[in-house]
């Protein structure tokens, strides 16, 4: 009985966020909140392309790259929406090389992917262009340093590891971002 109250419980908030709801919360900025409801819209397969691509710039926004594989492939009837696609597209497999470059040091030499303003983007450019210092091999630390920002990228010790990236500016610690 309990499992049954949970399921229509359920049903009955997946069906009440609507696109107006996904709409408001990301002009309001609640990233976060679009990119975790937004998986009711994947589950209902719903093939709305504005709304996917709000839940889409939300969940890369909050590094939440993994659900922008699961958007990218309804993302097709305009210029507009495929250029959105590929951006996530770009976003996914920056984010896979980085955590192969990290775990299993492979060759991102000559590389060359799209280039976005994402903190991924940046990154993976650096680290194609040999741009990048290792100053901890068993730790497989390594620093980058731009003009504009220091960054500095390293494994976590759990399992699975984690990729994180720390942006410094000025020596300060800007952001922190963790991928898996």
């Amino acid at each position: 009985m309990k499992f049954f109250l949970v399921c229509i419980i359920f049903m009955n908030y997946m069906y009440a966020y609507s696109y107006n709801d996904v709409l408001k919360d990301y002009e309001a900025g609640r990233f976060e909140k679009v990119c975790d409801d937004g998986a009711i819209f994947y589950m209902r397969n719903d093939k709305n392309e504005n709304i996917l691509t709000a839940i889409g710039d939300a969940c890369a926004r909050v590094d939440s790259i993994n659900p922008l594989a699961a958007i990218v492939k309804n993302l097709i009837s305009t210029k507009e929406f495929r250029e959105s696609g590929s951006y996530f597209a770009t976003l996914v497999l920056q984010k896979k090389l980085i955590y192969q470059f990290m775990n299993d040091n492979i060759n991102l030499k000559e590389l060359r992917l799209p280039r976005t303003n994402h903190v991924l983007s940046r990154v993976f450019e650096n680290l194609a262009t040999d741009n990048y210092k290792v100053v901890d091999e068993g730790l497989r630390k390594i620093e980058i340093s731009t003009p504009e920002m220091d960054y500095v990228l390293w494994l976590s010790s759990d399992d699975p590891k984690k990729v994180f990236i720390d942006e410094y500016k000025n020596g300060k610690l800007l952001q922190r971002h963790w991928y898996l």
